[in-house]
């Protein structure tokens, strides 16, 4: 059944990431109904994220103590109250809450999917199982888009938005009637983590494994919100692509990256099966293809106006850095295993705070460079460079994870 259990997760990592998007989509006919200006807009923009990280840490942690499913459950059931009551949405204020609210129950998605996975999976399996829960994100930002374009155009947004409440409670449905199966079937006990102590958290936090991991993942997510949001302007701008063929590069490239996640994550767990060694499998083979992927990003700038090489080189650092994040989050569950939840949800704090921070760096790098806009861009090619180099080789020489197994927590097993 955990195979059932990650399709549904993928699937969810799909809606989740549909319903964060879909607001973008519906930008014009939005702002047109209601009188929007782009300052008003850009708070609807921001308001997602208002309590979404709170939600990320607090609900990742507390899956440990309620349990992963039932938690995917409460987030199941909050998007779809939320998409289903659109048709009450009348003005900015209403905008604004209903972005709030599906950013508060959208928050403990990624970390309490991943603390599933790990209580489900065998350590030398999750690294694909991670890869493919992460790929439901990545397909839909490059399925969904003309999906929820053509809905949009001709449901009209409010119509759009209901249809996605529908299918996430589908999902929901099916969610709770497989788990019910599933405990039918394996009777199988519950285990519950004791009250977290500061004293027991404190030595991982403090561990260079730990924070060096977050770093590297921190590096995949500046690229990840470069790519969503200054890419499309630096291929239409700076390359001079038209906005279809900026779109059709973006979408093959994210294709083909998924590729090679799924490779190096297969590669990655082949390893472990052989050494048993969670710095073998993860830490080298991350570092090692982040240091290729660093590299083919930096190459970009010298590349010229080259789109076949800039593609292909595009594709090598997505693939190559995009795998971090499955890496880092089987490291950082492995520092405290009964914390999967905690662990994940701390991963997930710094890459939110990333996505928050990168945008404004860009946008400040690329604004030093005055009117030549390339150069803007490409310093900010170089910067993400020089951090995926930077982290890579920090984790080569001194992420050792293996190290962390006794520091574990003790937990209460009832049936």
């Amino acid at each position: 059944m955990r195979w059932i259990c990650l399709l549904l997760l993928f699937f969810a990592s799909f809606i989740t990431y549909a319903d964060k998007q879909l607001i973008g989509f519906a930008a014009e006919p939005l702002m047109k109904e209601f009188s929007l200006n782009v300052s008003q807009w850009g708070i609807v923009g921001s308001s997602f994220f208002i309590v979404f990280i709170v939600t990320s840490l607090i609900g990742g942690t507390w899956s440990d103590r309620l349990g992963t499913t039932k938690v995917i459950f409460l987030v199941l059931a909050g998007i779809s109250i939320v998409q289903l009551g659109s048709f009450a949405i009348a003005g900015l204020p209403m905008i604004i809450l209903y972005r709030v609210l599906l950013g508060a129950f959208e928050g403990p998605m990624s970390p309490t999917g991943m603390s599933h996975i790990a209580k489900i999976f065998p350590v030398d399996l999750r690294g694909i199982a991670v890869s493919v829960f992460v790929a439901g994100a990545s397909l839909g930002g490059i399925i969904a888009a003309p999906l929820l374009v053509g809905m949009i155009e001709k449901f009209g947004w409010k119509m759009t938005f209901v249809l996605l409440g529908f299918v996430s409670l589908a999902l929901l449905l099916i969610w709770v009637l497989v788990d019910r199966v599933t405990k039918k079937k394996e009777n199988a006990t519950t285990v519950k983590a004791n009250k977290l102590k500061w004293s027991e958290i404190a030595p991982v936090l403090r561990n260079p494994a730990c924070f060096l991991t977050m770093a590297l993942s921190a590096a995949t997510f500046w690229l990840i919100i470069w790519l969503a949001i200054w890419a499309p302007v630096y291929l239409t701008k700076v390359l001079k692509l038209s906005p279809m063929k900026m779109a059709y590069t973006i979408a093959g490239s994210g294709i083909v990256s998924l590729v090679l996640v799924f490779l190096i994550s297969a590669i990655s767990d082949r390893i472990f099966k052989k050494t048993q060694s969670h710095t073998k499998a993860r830490v080298w083979v991350a570092g090692i293809s982040t240091i290729i992927g660093g590299l083919a990003l930096t190459a970009i700038p010298l590349l010229g106006n080259s789109l076949v090489w800039i593609v292909v080189a595009l594709c090598i650092a997505k693939g190559s850095t995009y795998v971090n994040y499955s890496m880092s989050s089987t490291v950082m569950i492995q520092l405290m295993p009964e914390r999967a939840g905690l662990m994940s949800s701390i991963l997930s704090l710094g890459n939110n705070i990333t996505q928050l921070v990168a945008p404004i760096v860009t946008g400040i790098i690329v604004q030093s460079a005055g009117a030549n806009m390339e150069l803007g861009f490409n310093y900010s090619i170089y910067v993400m460079g020089g951090l995926f180099l930077l982290t890579a080789i920090l984790n080569l020489i001194f992420v050792r994870p293996d190290k962390g197994k006794e520091t574990t927590l003790p937990v209460s097993v009832t049936v």
